[in-house]
């Protein structure tokens, strides 16, 4: 799906079977001169068992970096805009700083992929 990502934009991706709830809202767009538009998502709904998370479980992701070209391949449905963005700015620092020093890239694989990666971390 072609779609221009903009800040706050709520989107319906191609989600995970058990996790059909999950939506990815854009809380950030960076420009770099190697990769084009680096879009950051907040992922909404997700449902990864995590011990050490209250209830067990992880519901949310606070901040993926996406290459816009990938995010454009998960995404299916642009729902509305949020009234107000999620927090994400730690994550996003983190990896800011990680970039900057060459020490962290982009998503460049469907977001259930990353889900699936986040869950296999956690376990």
């Amino acid at each position: 799906m072609k779609a221009d990502f903009s800040v706050g934009q709520v989107w319906k991706y191609k989600a995970r079977p058990h996790e059909g709830a999950s939506e990815i809202t854009i809380v950030a767009i960076d420009s770099d001169e190697e990769l084009g538009s680096i879009v950051h998502i907040y992922v909404s709904d997700v449902d990864i068992p995590n011990p050490k998370a209250p209830g067990g479980k992880t519901l949310f992701i606070g901040h993926l970096p996406y290459s816009e070209t990938a995010l454009q391949e998960s995404v299916t449905e642009l729902v509305g805009t949020a009234d107000s963005l999620p927090e994400f700015e730690d994550g996003y620092k983190l990896w800011k700083k990680a970039f900057e020093d060459g020490e962290a890239g982009v998503f460049e694989v469907a977001v259930s992929e990353a889900i699936e990666g986040v869950q296999q971390n956690v376990a």
